[in-house]
């Protein structure tokens, strides 16, 4: 039984990802709405050892293994490198939040890691793209606007503070919804063991 809720939830993930991972080569608009965030989240909040870390990787990995070729992105370019080191801030938000978290910090932590995400990402973007100049205006658009001829990264950050939000939501009451079932049917499995 110890086993099955952590496969639960790495089927359920892994389906997440991948779906939304892939909405946005049909909708374009839906960049960055995805629940990897979220996840990342969750299972630094809601899961100890090596789940903790695990059923996330397995996901993004697994995913990627589709996407990179595609878009032409290696595993190990420097940016996939500051998009884990990312995920692994967002894992440890979790992590110090727990599984206690109320809806209001667990919503303040969902917007913070859209926020965290952004910040690392864009800058990193900003120090390595030769696109922006190296000032604070060039940080600034890396930020608000992105590269010129690209979709702008306002549109980044909402999508990911959308879907961040969303996810996370949703996760917590997928949660909590496990936990009921699991109760029900423990107190079926314990009645029918003392009627026999």
């Amino acid at each position: 039984m110890q086993l099955a809720k952590p496969l639960f939830w790495l089927f359920t993930t892994l389906l997440l990802v991948g779906l939304s991972r892939h909405l946005a080569v049909t909708h374009p608009a839906l960049f960055n709405f995805t629940p990897v965030l979220a996840v990342f989240l969750f299972c630094g909040a809601h899961f100890k050892g090596t789940w903790s870390w695990g059923i996330p990787l397995l996901c993004v990995l697994g995913s990627d293994i589709f996407l990179n070729p595609g878009y032409g992105i290696s595993y190990f370019e420097p940016f996939m490198i500051v998009t884990f080191l990312s995920y692994l801030l967002i894992w440890a938000l979790g992590n110090k939040i727990g599984a206690k978290a109320g809806n209001t910090i667990w919503i303040f932590a969902a917007l913070g890691s859209g926020i965290i995400f952004h910040l690392i990402t864009c800058t990193f973007a900003w120090v390595v793209n030769p696109a922006y100049t190296k000032t604070l205006s060039g940080l600034f658009q890396s930020m608000i606007m992105g590269e010129p001829g690209f979709t702008p990264s306002y549109l980044f950050l909402r999508n990911t503070l959308l879907s961040t939000v969303f996810f996370a939501l949703c996760l917590k009451w997928l949660n909590l919804w496990s936990e009921n079932i699991g109760t029900k049917l423990e107190f079926f499995s314990d009645s029918s063991a003392v009627k026999n």
